[in-house]
This record gives C-alpha cells, sequence and structure tokens, in this order.
C-alpha cells in the first residue's frame, strides 16, 4: 500500500507542477494589455509638453510648408504618421496608433523570448505591459514605442526570414526616434555572429535600415542647414550638470524608473545571473542574454550622457525582463512578486528624494516618502490638460485643434 500511494504521489505532483508552470497564451497576454490600456486613451493626448511640439510639427507644416522638427534631432516618421492620425481622428486616434505599436513590441518580445528559449516569456511579457512607463507610453501620443514597436516587428520580420521588410521596419523605428536604432544595431549585429547561414541577407537587412534611415533624416538634416546642430539635444545650463548632480540624476531616475523594490529585484537578479552562471550556460539562447546585457549597458551610457526623462530608458525594459527570466528560471515565484511590486507602483511610489526645484534641481533632500504611482501622476495631469482645452495650460503655442 505505501508503494502504491508512493506512486500515485510521483505520478500526482508532475500534473501539478506541469499545470502551475503552464503559460499564458500570446493572445491572452495581449488581450489583458488591451483591456489595461483602452480607458486612457480617451483622456487626451498625454501629459508630455513634448506631444504637444509634435503636434504643432504638423499644424505649420500645413500653414506654412515649412519642416521644423519638434525638438532636435527630429522624428520625422512619427511626426508625419500623427499629422494624418490627427487630421482623421484626434487624440484618440493618435492615442490608438500607440497603443497598437505597444502591442506589436510585446508580439516581438514573445516571439523573440519563445525562439531563444527565454523561460517564462509570458510571464516576462505581463511584467513588461504593466511596467509604469511602458503603460503610460502606452495610451498616449509620444514617440517612445513607435520607435520601439517598429524596431521590434523588423525582428520578428528577420526572424520569419523577410530581411529586406525587416530592414525597413527597423528604419522606421530609427525615424520616428533615433535612439531606437541602437536596438535594431545590436540585434543586428548579435545576430550576424549566432547565425552564420543568414550571413548574406543580413546585410541586406543592415543595407535597407541604414539607407531608409538616412532618408528619414534628410528634413531634420535641411531644417539644420546641413550641419550637425540637429543631433545636439537641449540640456539646459551648466549649473545642472556638475559631477555631483548628474551622478544624482542618473542613480535616483535609475530606480524612479523601476520603483525602490523592484531596482532591488533587478540588482539582485543580475547578481544571481552571474555567480550562478545563468547567463551564459542555458542551451538554445546563443547568448541572447549577453545581448540584453550589452543593450542595456549601451542605454546606460547614453543616458549617462542625459539624465532627464527616465522614459528614455524605456528600450532597456525587454532586456532586463530577459535577464530577469533566466536568472529566476529555477523559481518562477521571483518572477509573480516582480510583477505584483512594477503593478503597484502605478499607484504607490516609494520615494526616497524629494528635489529642491522639479526639472531644475541643485539639490534634494532625503527620506521615505509614499507618494502616488507613475500612472496615478500622469492621469492627474491629463485631466488638467483636458480642462485646459486638450492642450497643456501653459501652452503659449497656436491652436492645435
Amino acid at each position: 500500500m505505501v508503494f502504491r500511494l508512493g506512486r500515485l504521489r510521483n505520478r500526482w505532483y508532475p500534473c501539478t507542477r506541469g499545470l502551475m508552470k503552464k503559460t499564458l497564451p500570446d493572445s491572452l497576454v495581449l488581450l489583458i494589455a488591451f483591456i489595461l490600456y483602452l480607458p486612457f486613451l480617451f483622456l487626451g493626448y498625454g501629459s508630455d509638453n513634448d506631444t504637444y511640439n509634435v503636434l504643432w510639427t504638423g499644424f505649420n507644416f500645413v500653414r506654412t510648408l515649412d519642416y521644423v522638427p519638434s525638438r532636435g534631432p527630429g522624428f520625422f516618421v512619427f511626426e508625419t504618421i500623427i499629422f494624418f492620425l490627427n487630421r482623421l481622428g484626434g487624440s484618440f486616434l493618435t492615442n490608438l496608433a500607440v497603443m497598437g505599436m505597444s502591442l506589436i513590441t510585446l508580439v516581438g518580445f514573445l516571439r523573440l523570448c519563445r525562439q531563444f528559449n527565454v523561460p517564462h516569456h509570458s510571464l516576462l511579457a505581463l511584467i513588461l505591459a504593466v511596467h509604469p512607463y511602458y503603460w503610460v507610453n502606452s495610451t498616449c501620443t509620444m514617440d517612445y514605442l513607435f520607435g520601439i514597436g517598429f524596431v521590434f516587428l523588423g525582428i520578428v520580420q528577420v526572424l520569419r526570414g523577410k530581411y529586406f521588410t525587416g530592414g525597413a521596419a527597423m528604419a522606421l523605428g530609427a525615424g520616428s526616434r533615433a535612439t531606437s536604432i541602437l536596438i535594431a544595431a545590436g540585434f543586428l549585429i548579435w545576430y550576424f555572429i549566432v547565425q552564420p547561414e543568414a550571413r548574406k541577407k543580413l546585410i541586406q537587412t543592415g543595407a535597407a535600415t541604414a539607407f531608409f534611415t538616412l532618408v528619414f533624416y534628410l528634413p531634420p538634416a535641411d531644417f539644420a542647414e546641413w550641419t550637425t546642430r540637429f543631433l545636439k539635444p537641449t540640456v539646459g545650463g551648466e549649473e545642472y550638470w556638475t559631477p555631483y548632480l548628474r551622478l544624482g540624476r542618473f542613480v535616483y531616475k535609475n530606480i524612479y524608473f523601476w520603483g525602490l523594490l523592484a531596482s532591488i529585484m533587478l540588482i539582485w537578479g543580475v547578481a544571481l545571473g552571474f555567480f550562478k552562471r545563468r547567463f551564459f550556460s542555458q542551451s538554445g539562447q546563443h547568448g541572447l542574454p549577453v545581448l540584453a546585457l550589452v543593450l542595456i549597458l549601451v542605454y546606460e551610457l547614453f543616458y549617462w550622457g542625459i539624465p532627464t526623462e527616465p522614459a528614455y530608458l524605456l528600450p532597456t525594459i525587454p532586456f532586463w525582463l530577459i535577464l530577469m527570466g533566466v536568472a529566476f528560471k529555477p523559481d518562477r515565484r521571483l518572477l509573480y512578486l516582480l510583477l505584483v511590486v512594477v503593478f503597484l507602483a502605478n499607484f504607490v511610489s516609494l520615494n526616497v528624494a524629494r528635489p529642491n526645484k522639479v526639472n531644475q534641481a541643485t539639490g534634494a533632500i532625503y527620506g521615505l516618502w509614499v507618494e502616488p504611482g507613475h500612472l496615478v501622476q500622469d492621469v492627474q495631469t491629463r485631466l488638467v490638460f483636458l480642462r485646459c482645452g486638450n492642450r497643456p495650460c501653459n501652452w503659449e503655442g497656436d491652436v492645435l485643434e
């Protein structure tokens, strides 16, 4: 009897564990994201003043037939698409287009993880979908996810063997937001190394990406009178960029981007991945975690040069999650904990520093405060903008609608 019960237990536990490890279908992940995002599409264009510069660019072009970038280095693809969508359907249609690119990013992320054996890819995609900055930027008229979405569309096309269209899509991403080219370049170099049989075709992809990207930056270059002036961002005076203030902004905004608790988990996951050698020894991954590490470092170096908007770090989220999926592979409960912590950061934030002047800090006081999360703050600002005529209350430019 004892023997039979033991056999029964051994047969029951694997079944239970298998159910626990069963992944969500991709369609369900996308449906959850769609349901979460949909209500926010009706809250106007968004809370970022740069959005209204994009709208002004289209408005000004129709009036003067002169292209003036919304800001350097120019976002020609995004500005053009948004101009036409805004004319057709206002803020709802422009927000809907951005949400579509967000869902394409999730599809590309799922495809990349599945093809290269990243564990728990459905759970990782859910964490990506509910990240506070990803959630906010999936539901407003802003260019971050247009750039990332087109690049991930290009990655999917390359993985499907559609090399030319993959390059064209990546160029659309670079034309929407210049820094998106870093993901495209990193992926193509890595894929060239790990897939020798595809190298000739990848040259075609790289050439298409380079050619169309160059075309998309001709209008900003023409505006700058064919100098490199359009490539230089505006970051304020030197008084804001002493070594101490740069380091403070860089560290604080990296922590605030994920939230304090999630940041601790990321550090823990990276340490675990290195000490247990999980980033370098997993079969079927072809060094994808190494690519993720390199891309994170590249974007962090870029951010060190201009640590202003936390949203500049959006391209790093998929690659952080690839690392976490590999690092926490033996115990997915840690990923569930990360999901909960990231989700709650939309509504509640633990803040460790307050600047002496918002967006123009030359000092800060330190402590621990419980504040509204990034999603809550964004909605509050958008509601104020709606009451001011669907634009910032301090807007001094032309009427946009």
